[in-house]
């Protein structure tokens, strides 16, 4: 049996039991993803899924869930003969008892239970108790008047079910940013369609791969749609070139790929799009050249990494097991990148650019 506890729903009111039933359903799906069928039984600020134990890490990345406990699950007397098999062959230099009585109508308080069942493990195998950090956790929840014993707690997620805020667009590439702002998307209950600019050199697998990643963390695969990027950009270099304004280009580029974004986002019902932008990070993320971007699109962005240092970014990374991908990405040297970049272009300008590609019909 399995213990899935989650935090922010608990509090969502008369969201509530739409998000615990949205999360169970979730939970269902990653299993049956996997070829694994579990029972499912929703009760108050827990969910118990009849499951073989290995699947406790298939749950935990399922967003929503906080943290998840393998457990036996037995009645009170039964305890002292588990514990003593259980616990044979461990030598802790020190242990604690953490009970939490779900079943209000249990006869024994948590406290009552931690002491009986701390006083039984030191006379049986006279381990140290240490209450603040202690090498082992016996950890007991009392639900439905059985008890469920556990060793361990996997941390989950968080957040809320996938499906439960909508649909997004993401802009993803096979850098390290663009994967931690469409985990963070999922993490928020926001259905994500991963949409990449393919500029050839193998980049293309790796961003698959990127996918099937994220894809452990949402209910259902999630579709990734191929555009080339050099057919997207190519009218609006031409448009610069006459201008004589290539220096422009990392801007007008970035504009070109959300001006596409916001017309897949129609198509497909999604309510925003999603970059990886991070302040100041490169020459198309400066607070003057985002400005310049988002004023482009008639559509809303959202930037999840806004305020994110690069150390941040890669800490998520490598915890979502994107990284690896990115180390793999081989390097892509646009043709048709500048010598020279705008950081802190003029409106004025940027307003002629626009103005010109309006002329060309290109937006």
């Amino acid at each position: 049996m399995i213990i899935v506890r989650y935090g922010e729903i608990a509090i969502k009111r008369g969201k509530r039991k739409e998000f615990e039933r949205k999360l169970a359903k979730n939970i269902e799906k990653a299993l049956e993803r996997k070829g694994i069928t579990g029972k499912i039984k929703l009760i108050r600020g827990r969910i118990l899924v009849d499951a073989p134990n290995e699947v406790a890490g298939i749950i935990a990345k399922v967003p929503g869930v906080v943290s998840v406990s393998p457990a036996e699950v037995m009645d009170y007397n039964e305890i002292s003969n588990y514990l003593r098999e259980a616990l044979k062959g461990k030598s802790p230099r020190s242990f604690k008892v953490e009970t939490q009585r779900l079943d209000k109508t249990f006869l024994r308080t948590s406290i009552e239970v931690n002491k009986e069942v701390g006083a039984f493990v030191v006379n049986e195998f006279g381990w140290k108790v240490d209450l603040e950090n202690p090498e082992l956790v016996i950890g007991i929840e009392i639900i439905g008047g059985k008890v469920y014993v556990f060793f361990e707690k996997i941390k989950g997620v968080g957040g809320l079910p996938v499906g439960t805020q909508g649909k997004v667009v993401v802009l993803l590439s096979g850098g390290i940013d663009s994967p931690v702002a469409a985990f963070l998307m999922l993490k928020r209950g926001a259905e994500i369609i991963a949409v990449h600019f393919d500029q050839g050199m193998n980049a293309r697998k790796v961003v698959e791969k990127v996918v099937r990643i994220l894809s452990d963390y949402s209910p259902k695969p999630i579709e990734l749609i191929i555009e080339n990027h050099f057919e997207i950009l190519k009218p609006y270099v031409l448009t610069l070139n006459k201008l004589g304004r290539r220096e422009w280009t990392c801007v007008v580029c970035k504009v070109a790929m959300l001006r596409r974004a916001a017309e897949i986002a129609r198509e497909r019902g999604a309510l925003a799009i999603v970059t990886g932008d991070s302040l100041g990070q490169v020459a198309s993320q400066t607070l003057t050249n985002l400005y310049f971007e988002t004023m482009s699109v008639d559509f809303p962005i959202h930037r999840p990494l806004i305020g994110l240092d690069k150390e941040e970014i890669v800490e998520i990374a490598r915890e979502i097991g994107t990284y690896g991908a990115f180390l793999e990405y081989p390097y892509c040297d646009c043709p048709f990148r500048p010598e020279r970049v705008v950081t802190q272009g003029k409106l004025e300008e940027f307003e002629r650019i626009r103005k010109e590609l309006k002329k060309e019909k290109i937006i």
